[in-house]
């Protein structure tokens, strides 16, 4: 054991220095980031500091995301042998407060759950694995890190590149395959229910790993902006790297932080986000898996015509709840509600008084929507098209 301490202190890899260039500092009175979050307390953000090491491990390279109670980080292994490829790593460190700390033990513990469930299975591939978890403490408490594969941009960013902000069949159809793998594993296998699919949540993977020491090393040349506030820094995110179409990969599902198991007692709190809330979610009634299946036909719609189907328009008025425009959009796509569902909701006095791919997910009653399963037989998926750069053909093999 002692050999072994002192051969990875010799031969792992070195940390880097800090290097000696001029730093672009924001004005204070800016909000920067994690600062736009609802209720926003500096205290329950851990104060990452570019190039410390956390864990006695992973050295902090640069700043990669910020959400409302966590920051990504782009970290380089020190346990890799320092003649070999850097290794990198996304860490995610959550805030510290209570509601957050109570929520980053569960999503630790389902992603637990997750990476283990059955490694065997092909869309477990589709799927954040969690690669490492660890606490640090700082003065606002303990915050929970849990450390990824290093991903780049989600399916929002996708969009961008194709002309119109749509992203075109002959490449949505193989995301979409790829999703539906990674749902399939999530229901079948961990018995999970996702409850946030959105495009902020589905990012692609990097064929070529090495690209983020590229990033590493544009970050040491050209130093991020920061805000230096009450002896913090808050840095700008670095998550744009001007990569090809080549450079990326599989699609995988992330951020399992609002998932549930969905083999308890039936749920019925709200979830989603609006847009995309399925409508036994408004109405108040149970919800299970076909939630998921729901929120994966509206996110297909979005990406492939630009907008949800849901959609209210942002100069819309009026005195209505959200969930009451929300299903008042349903009702003009989808027809008026089946009686029997609308029995089932809570909430429903509130609202009322008494064949393609995406229609098999928009329906009404849960039990209606196809499953994960199901849907990868459709022949929508088996008719996949052109092939397209950014699935390897490691990446057909494991799907076929």
């Amino acid at each position: 054991m002692y050999l072994r301490r002192y051969l990875r202190r010799i031969f792992q890899s070195v940390p880097y220095k800090p290097p000696p260039l001029p730093i672009k500092l924001l004005p204070t009175a800016d909000l920067v980031e994690e600062e736009h979050t609802p209720h926003y307390k500096p205290q329950h953000f851990y104060p990452v500091r570019l190039y410390e090491i956390l864990n006695n491990r992973y050295q902090i390279v640069t700043k990669i995301g910020w959400g409302t109670s966590s920051t990504v980080w782009l970290a380089r292994d020190l346990h890799q042998w320092r003649w070999l490829q850097p290794q990198y790593v996304a860490i995610k460190v959550n805030a510290s407060n209570y509601a957050s700390q109570e929520s980053a033990e569960k999503e630790l513990r389902i992603t637990e759950h997750i990476t283990k469930a059955n490694p065997q299975h092909p869309g477990r591939n589709f799927v954040a694995i969690l690669l490492d978890s660890f606490r640090v403490a700082s003065p606002g408490g303990t915050h929970i890190c849990m450390v990824f594969d290093a991903l780049c941009e989600p399916l929002w960013m996708l969009k961008r590149r194709f002309e119109g902000n749509i992203i075109p069949l002959d490449v949505l159809k193989p995301v979409s395959k790829l999703i539906l793998e990674g749902l399939r594993y999530l229901h079948t296998e961990c018995h999970v229910i996702h409850t946030d699919l959105k495009s902020d949540n589905i990012l692609l993977s990097l064929r070529n790993p090495s690209i983020l020491n590229s990033v590493a090393q544009d970050e040491m040349n050209n130093p991020s902006p920061r805000k230096q506030l009450d002896g913090r820094d808050i840095y700008l995110s670095r998550n744009f790297w001007g990569l090809s179409p080549d450079e990326l990969g599989r699609s995988v599902i992330t951020d399992f932080g609002l998932a549930i198991h969905g083999d308890g007692p039936p749920n019925s709190h709200p979830i989603q986000p609006e847009g995309y809330r399925a409508p036994e979610v408004c109405l108040g009634g149970d919800w299970s898996y076909s939630a998921d299946i729901w929120n994966l036909g509206v996110l297909l719609w979005d990406l492939f015509y630009g907008h949800g189907p849901f959609d209210i328009p942002p100069d819309s008025c009026g005195s209505g709840s959200t969930d009451e425009a929300h299903l008042g959009q349903i009702i003009s796509l989808l027809g008026p509600p089946p009686l029997d569902l609308l029995s089932r909701g809570e909430e429903t006095y509130r609202y009322f008084d008494a064949e393609d791919f995406i229609s098999r997910t928009l329906r009404w009653r849960p039990e209606d929507r196809t499953t994960a399963e199901d849907l990868l037989s459709h022949p929508w998926l088996t008719r996949l098209g052109a092939y397209f750069p950014m699935f390897d053909d490691d990446t057909w093999c494991i799907v076929r």
